[in-house]
């Protein structure tokens, strides 16, 4: 084929996993048709065009030429381009650009816009492979995707779009629409589904958000959305509680009030995935589909949904110089900066380190000097870097300061990295130091400080002269446990106001956090904690929900008795005890099973998976989630069931996935924070994942925010797995089994 062309409503089909392309994305083959999607090849050209098609409906026209942005693809590289392409293009056609994300790093030019087709994966000595970067042309309802610029070297000033192949393609969309096709019949076989042939979203139950307010909101949740705007407020509440609908509501409510009364303010929408900012913007229009898209889409837009990230590099502009920003939210982005930390380990030994390790305490001494690949060293490092972006970033220490001297001396909290004396932070500091200088050797900037430079830029006078017009009125923020102390202390920042009580409107769990980015910091005092006044942002009024309305009865119990699991460490009321009360109907006893291996894991739990995918179909998504850092990269390098899944290893991975009722999904609870699958298999819940001795208060605080955090994204099936080879279960959930609220079960038994 020359081309193929999509019509807008097959592209949402195909984002919301009603439209099966693998064929296209594994051998650039079109789709058998359906009942309502036509899938035909005429004169070369290829169509993917509803029934519904409509002469004003937009189109998505790809290049199948040589130098075509998917042709030279390996078929695993070509899924995310063509994911990501998809992805973009339903941001063009809803006037939506601001939407793609900064990391893609899109670039116009007058009606050409160019972006990463798939991610960075950075390897020895600062080099990068990739795929190229995708070059499109668009006009106000056709995006034309035309060229793979594989080197980054093409000016767009220069580039010829091949017009004539453009229109020949769009010419053939009458007699497309005219050919007779034959309609894929009902598959019997019992490996196999019919997929959904309904267009988006009618499977899906939607309201107004009046409807919403009026007869589906709890009393808790009305009481957030009726608060007046005259202070911050905390929504407080277990995974499934419905906090970010409830956020959701409440601005577009103020919002419509405000142009009811001809005084617009401007609202920010902040989350921590891409994924999230996605979904957030199309419930938006699903429940406003008059005014949804002109409050997301506008000029001057009154609505901005998007991640801390996105606002932060949009306004410093990292590419221009050539850094790239290096995120600890992804499994590359960490494993590329523990390879660093443990090169700058392995040259500290060689050096300074002689004149710190007799002052050292025994178990600190025995982490550093572990073989670098050794499981002692891997969790070493994960330690030390937390230490970095928590503490020691979040505290903004450098060289020379006041706190690098404050941290030598202050007292240490239960949540941190056990140092055990000043010569123990003093070898911190100097790995600090040397690490931050390899970043900027390799032209690299890590999040945190990216971070300080936005805050940085927001107490600038260009802020300060803009800000009026750049800044907001209302800032509401989803997944509040996810952000840092600094990432906090921006929201006072970006209110069009600096002299006004903030309007800040912010959604948690802390218990969802694995990271150490919700605790205290060693410079304020326990009694004199408070996260608010550190944020400046005033009076902060606390509003708690406890119906959940997203896991089965049986789900919210295993949850309660896993909460229990939870070290207590005195972290004030922002860690209630769990109180979650399902409102769904009953589903099986979650389980876990002791496995003998991690081969075995893989061998029999990855099947397991695909079958019930299949079995689920267009009716439910099916996720393995890792709760271990090292053994998560071990099952990616596996290949025998390395068709059946999309593996998911950043949060903004997602926001590229095309949907697929085949496949399921494979990633580590952080990454899909936000998101809910039928069943979930939480695999590697092992009692080595939490050492015995020093460190293990502060490793174990992590652990069962993952476990926590990975169960809770399961809607009516959780199955936990562990392995005998890395200690059996966790005692984690020791309470849980003992309780019968998790049934230990032998997996021949199943």
């Amino acid at each position: 084929m020359l081309t193929v062309t999509i019509d807008e409503k097959s592209l949402f089909g195909i984002c919301a996993g009603q439209l099966e392309i693998e064929a296209f994305s594994r051998s650039l083959a079109l789709p058998v048709s359906t009942e309502t999607t036509r899938c035909v090849e005429l004169s070369g050209h290829g169509y993917i065009l509803s029934n519904a098609f409509q002469p004003q409906d937009a189109l998505l026209t790809i290049s199948l030429a040589s130098d075509g942005p998917l042709t030279e693809m390996t078929p695993e590289v070509r899924e995310e381009a063509l994911g990501r392409l998809i992805r973009c293009t339903t941001r063009i056609i809803t006037g939506r650009t601001r939407s793609i994300p900064p990391k893609w790093r899109p670039f116009h030019y007058k009606s050409l816009l160019v972006f990463q087709a798939d991610r960075h994966i950075r390897k020895d000595e600062g080099g990068k492979t990739n795929a190229g970067r995708i070059i499109l042309e668009h006009t106000h309802n056709s995006v034309f995707a035309f060229q793979l610029d594989l080197n980054n070297s093409k000016k767009l000033s220069e580039v010829a779009t091949p017009k004539e192949l453009w229109k020949a393609a769009l010419d053939g969309i009458p007699d497309a629409l005219a050919e007779q096709v034959q309609i894929k019949q009902q598959r019997l076989a019992a490996n196999e589904v019919e997929l959904d042939d309904s267009l988006p979203n009618k499977t899906r139950e939607t309201f107004t958000t009046e409807e919403w307010y009026e007869r589906r909101l709890t009393i808790p949740q009305r009481k957030f959305v009726d608060h007046p705007l005259t202070n911050s407020v905390r929504l407080v509440g277990p995974a499934g509680t419905g906090k970010t609908l409830a956020l959701i509501i409440k601005c577009i409510n103020e919002l419509k009030k405000s142009i009811q009364a001809n005084q617009p303010i401007r609202a920010l929408f902040l989350t921590n995935a891409y994924d999230t900012a996605q979904s957030v913007e199309e419930l938006i229009e699903s429940l406003e589909p008059e005014i949804g898209v002109e409050l997301l889409a506008s000029e001057h837009p009154s609505l901005v949904v998007t991640t801390l990230y996105s606002l932060a590099d949009l306004q410093m502009r990292y590419d221009l110089n050539g850094l790239t920003p290096v995120s600890i939210d992804g499994y590359e982005g960490k494993s590329f900066q523990a390879d660093i930390l443990n090169e700058v380990i392995e040259d500290y030994k060689i050096g300074n380190w002689i004149a710190y390790s007799s002052a050292c305490s025994a178990p600190f001494v025995q982490y550093f000097d572990a073989p670098p690949d050794s499981m002692e060293r891997r969790f070493f490092l994960w330690e030390v870097l937390n230490e970095f972006a928590c503490v020691l970033d979040a505290e903004g220490v450098k060289s020379g300061s006041e706190r690098r001297s404050n941290y030598l001396t202050e007292k240490r909290k239960n949540w941190m990295m056990v140092l055990n004396s000043k010569e123990e932070r003093e070898v911190l500091l100097n790995l600090y130091d040397s690490f931050r200088q390899r970043l900027r050797e390799m032209k690299a900037i890590g999040s945190d400080q990216m971070i300080t430079d936005f805050l940085n830029h927001l107490d600038s006078f260009r802020w300060e002269a803009t800000r009026e017009e750049e800044g907001f009125d209302i800032i509401f923020v989803d997944e509040l446990h996810l952000f840092n102390r600094q990432e906090r202390m921006i929201f006072r920042n970006l209110m069009r106001s600096g002299n006004s009580e903030p309007s800040v409107f912010m959604a948690y769990d802390a218990k969802q956090s694995p990271r150490d980015t919700f605790l205290q910091l060693p410079s304020i005092e326990a009694k004199q904690l408070d996260l608010w006044k550190d944020a400046k942002l005033g009076h902060v009024e606390k509003i708690e929900l406890v119906d959940v309305f997203r896991y089965t009865p049986q789900i919210a119990e295993a949850l309660s008795r896993i909460d229990a699991s939870f070290p207590g460490q005195n972290l004030d009321d922002d860690w209630p005890q769990y109180t979650g009360i399902s409102k769904t109907e009953d589903g099986p006893i979650p389980i876990i099973c002791n496995m003998p291996s991690t081969n075995a894991v893989y061998r029999d739990v990855f099947p397991r998976a695909r079958t019930k995918q299949r079995e689920l179909g267009k009716t439910g998504r099916v996720a393995i989630l890792c709760a271990s850092n090292e053994l998560f990269g071990k099952y990616l390098q596996y290949s025998a069931f390395k068709d059946n899944f999309v593996s998911i290893t950043s949060r903004e991975d997602a926001s590229a996935t095309i949907k697929s009722t085949r496949k399921f999904i494979f990633s580590m609870p952080e990454y899909v924070a936000g998101l809910q699958f039928d069943t979930v298999y939480l695999i590697d819940v092992n009692k080595d994942e939490v050492p015995e001795g020093a460190y293990a208060a502060a490793a174990q605080r992590k652990f069962v925010s993952q476990i926590y955090l990975g169960a809770s994204r399961a809607e009516r099936t959780l199955e936990i797995y562990s392995t005998q080879e890395h200690g059996g279960i966790s005692p984690v959930l020791s309470q849980a089994v003992l309780s019968g609220a998790i049934q230990q079960k032998d997996f021949q038994n199943l």
